[in-house]
């Protein structure tokens, strides 16, 4: 599920907010500098799973116990996962299922949200989950002129463009849904907010790419 509240690196030296690749979106201010890829290293994926439990764990309380370490699950296994550091620390995260690959939509929560009718998997689409920003940079904190937010949104949004991934499945809280729409993801219902066994209550949703704009500029970014 999605949290609402608001990748390998090299040896190169640091790049300015100019540059960016396929790969990765590096923002340098001085000081700090930040970092957004779908392809986090090791000591990278490490710091992530460790933020994972830090949220769903602990703040949350929605997986796990809050003496875990690491948050991780199989689905891990076949996703790709996005990643937002600043200045090498862990600050943001999702990651996405592709249409090959199980989906939580379809599984966990394929009972109690779609009435164990699952939503076709196609080449076009994928489901993105796991969604978190840090407690510490959420609200009015900005990167490079933008919330954490957007910038990992933008990298997602740059990803499935690249890929041609028009269609994005979420399982989400009514407040993501929301936090969403306010910065132009508009997404539509699948099924209507159900309580969980933990006292959540969470939707199945699907964003359009198709009908949104750039969340962040390639003027500003220079996406690829």
């Amino acid at each position: 599920m999605l949290e609402s509240n608001q990748a390998p690196l090299t040896n190169q030296a640091p790049l300015t907010n100019h540059h960016t690749s396929d790969n990765a979106h590096r923002f340098a201010v001085n000081p700090p500098q930040y970092l957004v890829t779908h392809s986090p290293n090791q000591e990278q994926m490490d710091k992530l799973y460790r933020l994972r439990a830090e949220v769903f764990c602990r703040e949350l309380a929605w997986v796990g116990s809050p003496e875990d370490e690491k948050e991780y699950d199989n689905f891990d296994n076949t996703s790709t996962h996005l990643g937002l550091f600043i200045d090498g620390q862990a600050t943001g995260y999702l990651r996405v299922h592709h249409h090959n690959t199980p989906w939580m939509i379809n599984t966990i929560f394929s009972r109690s949200l779609l009435n164990s009718k699952p939503t076709t998997q196609l080449a076009n689409s994928c489901e993105v989950s796991r969604l978190l920003i840090k407690s510490t940079h959420r609200g009015k904190t900005k990167v490079s002129n933008h919330p954490p937010l957007n910038l990992l949104l933008s990298h997602l949004q740059n990803y499935c463009r690249n890929r041609n991934i028009r269609y994005v499945y979420m399982v989400v809280t009514p407040a993501t849904r929301i936090v969403f729409a306010r910065i132009g993801f508009t997404s539509t219902p699948l099924s209507k907010p159900v309580k969980m066994e933990d006292g959540c209550y969470a939707m199945a949703a699907v964003l359009d790419f198709g009908q949104v704009e750039t969340l962040i500029p390639s003027k500003e970014t220079l996406s690829s």
